[in-house]
């Protein structure tokens, strides 16, 4: 088993629970009030911008050429690709871009990206990837999660 199998394996029951949320139940069986799924895409796009600062980096303190282009490409999809999707997508919710650049961070927000940047400006990279992966991991999980449920 590697290190991330069993960093996931020893959180396995809370992060269970937290695929229970009220939040990611109410996407999957199209439940969850419009407002508060317009309110978490602002948000989002706010975590974007940050996420995209701390992998940024990533990239200007890993010492391998290749692992700089892992972290290169990570940055140039979330900040191009998946940053122009959300814009796009929050369009289709009535949140204009402008909307989306004057958001203030919510206190949870706020402080999930300060822990980001500050690793990113104090830790080097192996604390780097293992505060931004948990995120792209837990997307993905949650995202085949509702897939397999027919969500």
């Amino acid at each position: 088993m590697g290190f991330s199998d069993e960093l996931r394996q020893t959180v396995a029951n809370m992060w269970d629970r937290e695929k229970q949320h009220p939040f990611v139940t109410g996407i999957g069986d199209g439940t969850l009030e419009l407002e508060r799924f317009r309110y978490y895409m602002r948000q989002d796009y706010v975590f974007l911008i940050d996420f995209c600062r701390a992998i940024s980096l990533g990239t200007a303190k890993v010492k391998d050429v290749g692992d700089m282009g892992w972290f290169a490409k990570l940055l140039h999809e979330t900040l191009n690709t998946e940053t122009a999707l959300h814009i796009s997508f929050c369009a289709d919710l009535g949140i204009s871009e402008a909307e989306l650049r004057s958001t203030e961070p919510s206190p949870t927000t706020l402080a999930y990206t300060r822990h980001l940047l500050q690793t990113g400006y104090s830790a080097g990279i192996g604390e780097i990837a293992s505060s931004i992966l948990p995120c792209s991991w837990g997307y993905a999980e949650i995202g085949v999660m509702l897939a397999d449920r027919g969500a």
